[in-house]
């Protein structure tokens, strides 16, 4: 199904990328895997509305033994994906960007070890749709792990004090974005885990309280 971002994100993916390639940004998408046993097995991580590849990329630098699949709707989102793939000097093996839907995901039950997505949900018009499919293709004991826009009063000293424009930019994207369409709540974001089936559930407030990382797993 097509997003209301769909063409904002289609014709601005290269700005997107821009904004979103910040250390700080960076940072906290590898912090997504953080639950993530650290054992030397392989490892499958889905990573939804990945767009440029940046989150994936970050996570993967922190996690090296792990392999990515970087699923978005957006076309030029995915072209760029293979651009920073190749210029990160990894395979497709390493990292595969995949188009699909991720009310439809092209994957089989039980196939992959983690899902995890940066500013993907708070999009969504049908979050339980979407849980639902995160679940049926994790395997059991698999985690899940979103950073979404948090509810309620930021500390915008906080973000007047961060050295990077363009992650100030985004922050303040992201916050009028997330009132045009949805923020979490540290209660909300839990029930939907847990309405989802996922155990463990938890939340944690990041950026200045414009962020809320929601983590679970599949019992």
């Amino acid at each position: 199904m097509q997003f209301p971002n769909d063409l904002t994100f289609s014709y601005f993916a290269r700005f997107y990328a821009w904004m979103t390639e910040n250390p700080i940004w960076l940072a906290n998408s590898a912090r997504l895997l953080k639950d993530l046993p650290n054992s030397g097995a392989s490892v499958r991580v889905l990573d939804l509305g990945a767009g440029p590849g940046n989150s994936a990329l970050a996570m993967g630098r922190h996690h090296p033994q792990r392999a990515f699949i970087a699923l978005d709707l957006a076309l030029p989102m995915l072209e760029l994906a293979h651009r920073t793939r190749a210029e990160a000097g990894w395979s497709l093996d390493r990292l595969s960007p995949l188009q699909a839907d991720a009310f439809r995901l092209p994957l089989t039950d039980a196939s992959v070890d983690a899902v995890t997505a940066h500013s993907f949900l708070y999009m969504l018009p049908n979050v339980d749709g979407v849980l639902a499919e995160a679940y049926r293709v994790l395997r059991p004991g698999g985690i899940v792990a979103f950073l979404e826009p948090r509810a309620g009063t930021p500390d915008w000293g906080w973000l007047l004090r961060q050295p990077s424009f363009p992650f100030i930019l985004s922050i303040v994207l992201w916050r009028i974005f997330s009132r045009l369409h949805r923020r979490f709540s540290s209660t909300a974001l839990e029930t939907a885990l847990c309405r989802a089936g996922f155990h463990r559930v938890r939340t944690e407030d990041t950026l200045g309280n414009f962020g809320l990382f929601g983590r679970g797993q599949k019992p």
